[in-house]
C-alpha cells in the first residue's frame, strides 16, 4: 500500500530528532499494512487515528484503494482532530 505524506506530516517528521523519526517511519510501515491501534475518527468519513506510544498519526483511507494519505503527525496533546 502506498503512503502519501501531506505537508504538515512531512514537516513534523523533518523537525523531530533522529530516534523519534526512525520510530515514526517504522510506524508508517506498519500503517501501510494496516496493523496496530487504528480507530476511525468520529464524525469523519474515511479518516482514522493510528496510535504509536504518545504519538498520533491521522490519515485518510478509502476501502478498496491502495493509497493512505497521512495528513497529521504529532504528540497526543498537540494533535487536532
Amino acid at each position: 500500500m502506498e503512503i502519501i505524506l501531506k505537508k504538515q506530516a512531512q514537516k513534523y517528521l523533518d523537525k523531530v530528532d533522529a530516534a523519534t523519526r526512525k520510530k515514526l517511519y517504522k510506524a508508517l510501515e506498519e500503517l501501510a499494512e494496516l496493523k496496530g491501534d487504528i480507530v476511525p475518527l468520529k464524525g469523519y468519513e474515511n479518516k482514522y487515528r493510528y496510535k504509536i506510544a504518545h504519538y498520533r498519526i491521522l490519515f485518510e483511507w478509502k476501502k478498496n484503494t491502495i493509497v493512505i494519505i497521512v495528513f497529521d503527525i504529532n504528540t497526543r496533546t498537540n494533535i487536532k482532530y
